[in-house]
């Protein structure tokens, strides 16, 4: 009796809301039904670039990911990822993760993955926000596929915000700035690689390079969401 009150009273006190819109639901870490009809998700992804098939790119970028994402990077879902990325809103982690892992159980029933891992952050970066986003999404994966989160990579130094540059220059930004932590054993394990959101593919390209470079099996990439090809800056 005693625990259905205070099951009561702390669901009044933080009631479940959507994440997209913030509204109230009657379920946590779900859409409401008006986010549900309105946001963009993936059916039938490109294995290379996590796009939809209809809208592959990969004739036309040298970054075959093997990737999947949930959802495309636009609206309401776009503002939702920016407020879990730039102002703290970390109880978001939850549902992505789990659209995330949804999309990684459809596209690869088969794989069983030894570990997985995240995008990282310098350590400057990281202690300025407080947080690695992509590191919170991988953890709760993590748990949700029944592994365990490792910290493979490091970046070595601070780079130009990717945002902030062309498509062109993407690349070049980040040649060589990712390497292996060697305390981590990767040499023959198939690794999931987490971030927030793919753009040119660039950032992930080179994670992953870096970890099939250390002798790992496979690497399957996954996102929250891929920016529309009409909103990446060439």
């Amino acid at each position: 009796m005693k625990s259905n009150f205070l099951f009561h009273f702390f669901g009044l006190l933080f009631p479940a809301r959507c994440p997209v819109c913030d509204e109230v639901t009657q379920r946590r870490s779900r859409l409401c039904e008006a986010c549900e009809k309105t946001v963009e998700r993936i059916e039938e992804p490109c294995p290379g670039c996590g796009r939809e098939k209809s809208e592959c790119m990969c004739s036309r970028s040298d970054f075959k990911l093997q990737l999947v994402a949930p959802f495309v990077y636009k609206d309401d879902l776009a503002l939702a990822i920016r407020r879990f990325k730039f102002n703290d809103e970390l109880i978001l982690s939850e549902y992505f993760a789990k659209e995330m892992c949804a999309a990684v159980s459809k596209e690869y029933p088969e794989k069983k993955f030894d570990f997985v891992t995240c995008v990282p952050l310098t350590k400057k970066k990281r202690n300025k926000r407080g947080y690695n986003q992509s590191e919170l999404l991988a953890k709760d994966c993590a748990n949700l596929l029944g592994t365990v989160f490792e910290n493979a990579l490091i970046k070595s130094r601070d780079t130009t915000d990717q945002h902030e540059l062309k498509a062109k220059e993407r690349l070049k930004n980040l040649k060589d700035v990712f390497e292996v932590n060697k305390s981590v054993e990767i040499k023959g394990k198939t690794v999931l690689l987490c971030d927030d959101i793919k753009t040119t593919g660039a950032t992930l390209y080179e994670c992953r390079k870096a970890l099939i470079k250390a002798g790992a099996k496979d690497v399957c990439c996954v996102c929250i969401a891929v920016v529309p090809e009409k909103l990446i800056n060439d």
